[in-house]
């Protein structure tokens, strides 16, 4: 939202989510103030790109974002994952990739290839990080360049982008143990 706010897009608050995102995707657009606009998925579980185009074109003002699992939750490699992600872009949104089930696309492709702007990796899944439970969780989140300046910011350590908002974490590098894991 910051990134539409510092342009000047105070509307863009529509939040495009495909029926095969992972579960937390609509919760999670929800409470940032998004309004959530679902697209169908075709028989086979890819998203249905005429109704995307169907819904973009109807929320084009209002466009925040897409917000995609990829691959889906149904195991899909959408083949048309570029042409989404272009969709989105020549109308003005950004696309966030949920990594839920990034460990299928290690060594294939990458977010960035792909067209993502955003896209957070859950590590409990791809370096056996602990899930809940009360264990030392970690989903780093990684952005391109138009985004970084709006990482969040730390009170003490100096992190983040020139335009973030305040913490989120009490440890902006997460837990030292688990670092020492995925930097091996």
């Amino acid at each position: 939202r910051a990134y539409h706010v510092a342009h000047n897009q105070t509307q863009r608050t529509t939040a495009i989510i495909p029926a095969s995102a992972h579960g937390t995707n609509p919760a999670s657009a929800v409470m940032a103030g998004m309004d959530v606009v679902v697209v169908k998925t075709d028989e086979s579980g890819n998203i249905d790109v005429e109704d995307l185009k169907l819904k973009v074109e109807k929320h084009k003002d209002t466009l925040s974002c897409l917000m995609v699992t990829y691959p889906s939750t149904h195991g899909v490699f959408e083949p048309t994952i570029k042409d989404i992600c272009q969709i989105i872009h020549d109308n003005g949104g950004l696309v966030y990739m949920d990594g839920a089930n990034m460990n299928a696309q290690v060594g294939l492709t990458s977010p960035a290839t792909i067209g993502a702007d955003v896209n957070h990796i859950n590590l409990h899944k791809t370096f056996a990080i602990p899930h809940g439970g009360g264990g030392p969780g970690m989903g780093p989140i990684c952005v391109n360049d138009k985004l970084a300046p709006y990482l969040p910011k730390h009170v003490i350590v100096e992190t983040g982008g020139t335009e973030g908002i305040a913490a989120i974490s009490a440890a902006p590098y997460a837990t030292a143990f688990i670092i020492l894991i995925f930097s091996a």
